[in-house]
């Protein structure tokens, strides 16, 4: 199974990691803890499927939240999932979901790509806000002097990267946690070269 063919599994692939993409976004967002876990599912599904179920998963999670009425401004940020299923894409293809180390740099790079890919959506669709846990650090930035891009940025920087480790070491985790028969099974080339060899 390669990872460009959208077969019935990769169906079964990007439905699960929708659910689970809108299922640990929902439980943050309704908490107000100040991170997103909105992505799981679309790096999992980058891992198993390839860059583009990936970024299926991210805009059909980010579609359904937005259509749904639960988060109505999600869909605004698919662009950023796009971003995130290509760069994990990429690091995966070079080996960098081999070990808890590489993952947790991934991560790291991860959450800075997806702070400057979202600020412009951020200040310019709303001002700055978003209505979120995260939204309280960017108001509380405004609320010292800083500028509305600033405050942004800051958030973003300071928020990001926590928050796409802990995406990218819940994924490889629920990979790992899979035997190396089923692991075989898949056949995905991001597989071979991160968990089987």
């Amino acid at each position: 199974m390669k990872n460009s063919n959208l077969n019935i599994f990769s169906l079964w692939i990007i439905i699960a990691m929708v659910f689970l993409n809108i299922s640990l976004a929902t439980i943050v967002q309704l908490l107000k803890v100040p991170i997103y876990l909105d992505a799981v599912g679309t790096i999992c599904a980058v891992l198993l499927i390839g860059w583009r179920g990936g970024a299926i998963v991210g805009i059909l999670s980010f579609t359904f939240m937005t259509i749904s009425g639960f988060g109505p401004y999600h869909i605004y940020f698919s662009g950023t999932q796009v971003a995130i299923a290509s760069f994990i894409y990429v690091m995966a293809y070079n080996k960098l979901f081999k070990s808890v180390l590489t993952v947790l740099l991934t991560g790291v790079l991860l959450g800075l790509i997806a702070a400057i890919v979202s600020a412009p959506v951020i200040v310019f669709l709303f001002g700055g806000v978003e209505g979120n846990g995260a939204g309280l650090i960017t108001a509380f930035l405004i609320k010292t002097g800083h500028t509305i891009i600033q405050s942004v940025l800051l958030k973003g920087l300071s928020i990001e990267p926590f928050d796409k480790t802990i995406q990218c070491l819940i994924a490889y985790y629920l990979i790992k946690s899979q035997s190396v028969t089923r692991l075989k099974q898949i056949g995905s080339t991001l597989i071979e070269k991160n968990f089987l060899s």
